[in-house]
């Protein structure tokens, strides 16, 4: 059997048959989690093509404001 590479996740799996199509996904989650992707980007380049306004992104309550650029990274000393 070969050893195949997920596409969704990138784990290791090895193909339960040599009959058919090599499979992209090493599990049903995987499959679904595409799934949900493909529909999500389909409906965002609609979005783009019929010049909607772009969608906010979706933060999680109380998880505050965020602000780019304002972080300063300071080295620690070991």
């Amino acid at each position: 059997m070969t050893t195949l590479y997920c596409a969704c996740c990138g784990q290791p799996f090895r193909r339960s048959s040599p009959r058919g199509p090599a499979p992209l996904y090493c599990s049903r989650d995987c499959r679904r989690q595409i799934e949900v992707r493909r529909r999500v980007w389909t409906s965002l380049r609609a979005a783009e093509r019929t010049g909607a306004a772009p969608l906010t992104p979706v933060v999680p309550a109380g998880a505050g404001s965020f602000h780019r650029g304002e972080i300063v990274w300071e080295r620690a000393s070991a």
